[in-house]
């Protein structure tokens, strides 16, 4: 077991070594992120080759030619502009650490509100109904409609009467 761990160490201690210039956590770079890394698409020719800034980051001004879009007239709509519009998914400003926490502290909270309501809960005032004289078969007019008494159910009773 030891030689296997020894041989995958050196393994990626060697491949750090080779992609030195490589980032370390490369599955963890969005393909957005990752397509603005990339170089110039050679099918665009001249067209300019503008940021990759979301406009949703945008501040608000009345001056803008269209407010909503966040964009004045003529101004030149990046290649990807379904992908920075105002329109696209949102682009989120909290890291995911910090929403996992705050989803976590949330669902803390409702279960120990939860669990005090449980605990606070308090017991059945009275024992459960039961009957006397065999669940007062005789006034209510034989044992067919008597109520039912209890532990007098059992499932056996139904299995015999759907044989017949």
């Amino acid at each position: 077991m030891s030689l296997l761990r020894t041989a995958v160490a050196d393994s990626s201690r060697a491949a750090l070594r080779t992609n030195s210039a490589a980032p370390l956590r490369q599955f963890s770079t969005s393909p957005i992120k990752a397509a603005a890394q990339q170089s110039k698409d050679p099918q665009l020719g001249d067209y300019p080759d503008l940021a990759f800034i979301s406009l949703q980051q945008r501040k608000y001004s009345p001056k803008w030619w269209d407010p909503q879009e966040k964009r004045n007239f003529g101004e030149t709509p990046h290649e990807q502009d379904d992908v920075l519009s105002v329109w696209a998914p949102d682009v989120h400003s909290i890291p995911a650490s910090s929403a996992l926490k705050q989803f976590m502290v949330a669902i803390g909270v409702v279960v120990i509100f939860g669990s005090t309501v449980y605990a606070a809960t308090p017991e059945k005032p009275a024992l459960p109904r039961t009957y006397p004289r065999d669940g007062l078969a005789a006034e209510l007019g034989g044992k067919q409609v008597a109520a039912p008494k209890e532990g007098a159910f059992s499932g056996e009773a139904e299995d015999d009467n759907d044989d017949e």
